[in-house]
């Protein structure tokens, strides 16, 4: 009875750390079209697909140009882009107005989970 009521509480132990592990999951970029670090032709979407399902509220993309041919850019350009949910819920998609000219950009990405647990990252791409 005694070995009975210890794997018991090795049990309920175990299972009570993988849940509070669980829970304190962040959501992970696990694929991006562009990719980070990699040289394109000028896309004309962005999708950052992650681990798990995200909420559209605080999850967001925002694009900005770092570098261009010609004059140097002062400071990092702001570009417009509005992302929403893909059909899967675990996919940011940015369409944008045009595609983007030659260049090397930046993306700073957010990602809201169902929890409320938030993630931030950035990475970095060029357009040829």
């Amino acid at each position: 009875m005694r070995l009975f009521k210890a794997s018991l509480l090795v049990t309920a132990i175990a299972g009570g750390l993988l849940s509070a592990a669980s829970a304190n999951a962040h959501a992970k970029l696990t694929a991006s079209n562009p990719a980070a670090n990699s040289t394109v032709a000028g896309p004309t979407k962005l999708q950052l697909r992650f681990d798990e399902k995200l909420v559209a509220k605080g999850s967001s993309i925002q694009l900005f140009m770092t570098a261009r041919p010609g004059p140097k850019l002062a400071a990092p350009m702001p570009v417009s882009v509005a992302a929403a949910l893909g059909p899967d819920g675990q996919t940011l998609i940015a369409p944008l107005k045009r595609p983007l000219t030659t260049g090397s950009y930046l993306i700073a990405w957010h990602a809201t989970t169902s929890d409320g647990e938030r993630k931030d990252g950035t990475f970095n791409f060029k357009v040829r």
